[in-house]
């Protein structure tokens, strides 16, 4: 039996075919894990409907992965910006980049954790691909002891994260095709259980109507057009029409819809969409 040539002996498209033949083990070791994802997304949904926040923390890669969905989530969902914090070891508030020396700064984990202002009613997401880094292992244990809950995310089993963790997320995928590079392999592993266990718990709080981005900010052109065009399809009338009732109701989507469908007036039409979690709930007491 041959083994397969070192990658530094492979052309270029070799090299390329052996990085995405890795990526195919992604969705299998995630679809292993999506009862504990599914777990995930029910704690955090339950807790944010009781006043809490999500922050999500790690260093390294995974820091960088939860930064960028806490960079996401609230112009998707129509989240207040400090319903969801991140930081990345080295990285300060709002950073992205991080330093690579933070790694093992245990007090930078803490001290990173108080700076969020993390509450006991707050969710604490560490991402950590070997499960042992010690600033994300650090912030995991204050949480813990602060009352909070603690989702861990990694890409290895019985790790001290998990132990930790009240909802351990365990990706197995087993040795990268560049070993050691956990921004490959383990890394779009890490963002697709991300991306899985918040969409989740966003449609559990009822900030998805249908399949569609119901509670978007119409932040610019583009998603203007965007959150006319899904009002036009709930009601069923033309997107200038779904626009103007945009345009009225001051970007409110939902507003837009019980304006179209039911005659309210913006302001009325905003209250009671504000009274209910769903806009399925707020279309049905309009009948």
């Amino acid at each position: 039996m041959t083994s397969e040539p070192p990658l530094d002996q492979l052309s270029a498209h070799g090299v390329v075919q052996r990085l995405l033949d890795a990526e195919t083990r992604v969705v299998p070791a995630v679809r292993t894990a999506s009862r504990s994802i599914a777990d995930a997304a029910e704690l955090i949904a339950a807790r944010m409907a009781g006043g809490g926040r999500l922050v999500l923390i790690g260093a390294g890669t995974s820091g960088r992965l939860a930064v960028l969905q806490a960079a996401e989530l609230p112009g998707t969902f129509g989240l207040d910006r400090d319903r969801i914090v991140a930081r990345t070891a080295g990285g300060g508030a709002g950073g992205l980049t991080g330093s690579d020396g933070d790694e093992d700064d245990e007090d930078a984990g803490r001290a990173d954790l108080r700076e969020t202002g993390f509450a006991a009613a707050d969710t604490l997401v560490a991402v950590a691909a070997s499960g042992r880094t010690p600033y994300t292992l650090a912030a995991a244990s204050l949480a813990r002891s602060s009352g909070g809950a603690v989702v861990s995310v990694t890409t290895q089993g019985e790790s001290p994260l998990g132990d930790l963790a009240d909802v351990a997320v365990e990706l197995r995928i087993g040795t990268e095709a560049l070993r050691g590079s956990t921004r490959l392999t383990a890394g779009t592993a890490t963002k697709l259980a991300l991306d899985a266990m918040t969409t989740t718990a966003m449609v559990r709080l009822g900030r998805v109507h249908g399949d569609l981005m119901i509670d978007v900010v119409p932040a610019n052109t583009k998603l203007r057009a965007r959150s006319a065009g899904l009002v036009a399809e709930i009601v069923g009338c033309p997107d200038s029409r779904a626009l103007e009732a945009l345009d009225a109701c001051d970007g409110n989507a939902r507003a837009a819809v019980l304006v179209l469908t039911s005659g309210l007036e913006p302001s009325h039409a905003a209250s009671v969409a504000a009274e209910h979690r769903t806009l399925r709930a707020a279309l049905a007491v309009l009948r």
